[in-house]
């Protein structure tokens, strides 16, 4: 299935020739009715002789409602363009030419309407000689031109073979298995509740399925799908559909909001980096640090631009230029867009988006950015993967370029030959560049290195902290520290890392603290000094009294209180064999057996139940 648009200027039959196609009015509003022209999108469908259905969406001429053209042709297959036969090209024929062009629409028609009115044949040569002319250089060039008449039917069947070659020849509705829906409408139907429109792209939708409307990330559900006016269970992407949504408001809905499946891609962002070209018009140009409207698919932004190694662009010019939406849209490489100037209101270039996330442009690194959007602006899928390798060194294969418009199967095709021709690597379900992951090693030793000289009386650098420090997602650091291990670059003393060879020690100053700090454990073995007061005696020697904590010769309790380790492990024995003997132990046993006081014996008897040594029944001790 494929969706075409209509475009051409005010009052040159649009409307009256999409009637004519199908038998279904587009215009859909009273005021359209009311003034004869349309304001808004009108959407009809056309049966062909092969069976086929093709949607077509009938777009306003009137330059006021050029905002409401840009959403209507952007989701199209095709267009017809419009003419009428007596007053030749008019403005509105060439901005919408433009949009078409700018949104590299390359299947098109042009139907040569009120031929009914213009009996001069030497005119109509020459209207249809000044169409071939004016197309010359865009995606429109050698489009047919058929002569008609909306309002008698004339060429009518002639334009209907028209749109059936350019059905045959027009690779639409592929489904790379992202089904999206740009929303172009939203309204309540009584009794069935709120109903969105749009054409779908990229992937299949079905009744039933969990929804999500981007860029709110708002949940819904499909309750009904139409196409065509009829009720389908499943709609393929090319598709004019209507989705009936539960679980969502119709205040929360509006156009530009995208569909897409509760398990698709959600990206969104209000930074791109994009490549604009402005079209060929002396009085057009982009300035740095301007605002512009912005339109993707069927949203409409405010932006400001950064240019980047220039300060403006003029009619004709072409450039990499970074987009700062006024809010977050929903975004994926290769995106066209549409550029239009705010006053005068003027269509005045488009462009493609080339990086959907973006950091704020830095001008200090112009010439690297440049040259790493020069790099991808081909939208080739291995060029985009080495660059987003090159951006982010480390991406899930299963999500690498998960918002662009190539399948999973178009990636992991390329994917194992990059890896194949040892281009990139894949660990742990991660792609790097083989450069990277020997780079990451190597920081990772000079990470646990300063380590050893920052702390020469710590063991190494634990796992967490390492992470914290190198930045890498946890099954990538899992597996190179498991590689150099491997390797005897690194050795691992329980939850702590260090390099192959090192042990921590104390320079002789730090010994004759050591010994001084056990002698007052060994001379008070059940009443040894607490952790603050030993930081108090001995000032400077903090190091000191943490490794030989972290050796385990002290051991630490709650509130600060410290044993020596050989006391600690004589109390755990005699306790388990009074316990044995008696059953059960009361705090004041500590006292007899030891000697402790209350402010040893309870977090005492506390590590002990943590322990399962003992536990607590009331106030006494059992064996844990």
């Amino acid at each position: 299935m494929l969706t075409i648009g209509t475009a051409g200027h005010i009052d040159h039959g649009k409307s009256s020739l999409v009637k004519a196609l199908t038998e279904i009015d587009p215009d859909r509003l009273p005021e359209e009715k009311i003034r004869g022209m349309t304001l808004d999108l009108g959407f009809a469908w056309l049966s062909l002789p092969s069976g086929e259905k093709v949607g077509i969406v009938d777009v306003p001429g009137h330059e006021h409602f050029v905002r409401n053209v840009i959403p209507g042709i952007s989701g199209v297959d095709g267009v017809i363009l419009l003419v009428a036969a007596d007053d030749g090209w008019m403005p509105q024929t060439e901005e919408h030419m433009r949009i078409i062009n700018l949104l590299g629409i390359q299947n098109c028609i042009i139907a040569l309407n009120k031929i009914d009115i213009v009996t001069d044949e030497e005119w109509l040569e020459l209207v249809e000689a000044d169409i071939t002319e004016r197309l010359k250089g865009t995606s429109l060039e050698g489009s047919p031109i058929i002569r008609i008449s909306a309002r008698e039917g004339t060429g009518i069947n002639e334009l209907k073979d028209a749109i059936s070659s350019l059905v045959q020849r027009v690779k639409t509705g592929r489904d790379i298995g992202k089904p999206r829906l740009p929303v172009d409408r939203v309204f309540i139907i009584k009794g069935s509740g709120v109903v969105v429109t749009g054409t779908l792209h990229f992937g299949a939708l079905s009744a039933g399925d969990d929804i999500v409307v981007l860029p709110a990330n708002t949940p819904a559900h499909i309750r009904s799908i139409e196409c065509y006016k009829e009720t389908s269970k499943k709609v393929e992407p090319g598709c004019r559909v209507a989705l009936n949504l539960s679980g969502v408001k119709k205040d929360d809905l509006g156009r530009g909001d995208v569909i897409v499946p509760a398990w698709g891609d959600k990206s969104t962002s209000k930074i791109v980096n994009t490549r604009i070209s402005l079209l060929l018009n002396p009085e057009f140009s982009l300035k740095n640090g301007e605002e512009v409207l912005i339109y993707i698919e069927t949203g409409e932004y405010i932006s400001r631009v950064a240019l980047m190694g220039t300060r403006e662009l003029i009619g004709g010019d072409t450039g990499f230029v970074q987009l700062k939406l006024d809010r977050e849209a929903p975004v994926y490489i290769g995106q066209r867009l549409i550029v239009r100037r705010q006053s005068p209101a003027d269509t005045i270039g488009g462009g493609v988006v080339l990086d959907p996330f973006a950091s704020p442009f830095k001008a200090r690194y112009t010439d690297t950015t440049i040259s790493w959007l020069h790099r991808r602006e081909d939208l080739q899928v291995e060029n985009l993967i080495l660059t987003e390798l090159e951006k982010k060194h480390f991406v899930e294969r299963n999500g690498v370029l998960s918002y662009s418009f190539y399948s999973q199967d178009d990636i992991n095709a390329v994917v194992d030959e990059l890896v194949k021709q040892k281009t990139v690597g894949i660990k742990a379900g991660y792609l790097f560049q083989l450069e990277d992951w020997q780079e990451k090693k190597n920081e990772t030793r000079r990470i646990i290195d300063h380590e050893h000289q920052k702390n020469p009386l710590k063991r190494g650098i634990t796992g967490t902290a390492l992470q914290v420090k190198i930045g890498l997602p946890r099954e990538i650091l899992t597996t190179m520290v498991e590689e150099m291990l491997t390797d005897g670059i690194i050795y691992r003393d329980g939850e702590w890392l260090a390099i192959s060879g090192y042990k921590p020690g104390l320079s002789s100053q730090q010994q004759a603290a050591e010994g001084q700090i056990m002698s007052l454990f060994k001379a008070a073995p059940f009443a040894p000094p607490t952790l603050k007061e030993l930081l108090r005696q001995f000032p400077g020697n903090e190091d000191v009294i943490y490794f030989l904590m972290d050796k385990g010769e002290l051991v630490q309790f709650a509130d600060g209180i410290l044993l020596e380790k050989i006391t600690y492990n004589k109390i755990k024995s005699e306790v388990t064999a009074f316990l044995k003997a008696n059953g059960q132990l009361a705090i004041q046993d500590m006292n007899k057996l030891f000697g402790l006081t209350r402010k040893y014996t309870i977090p005492v008897l506390g590590q002990l139940d943590k322990e399962k040594v003992t536990k607590r029944e009331g106030d006494v001790r059992v064996l844990g």
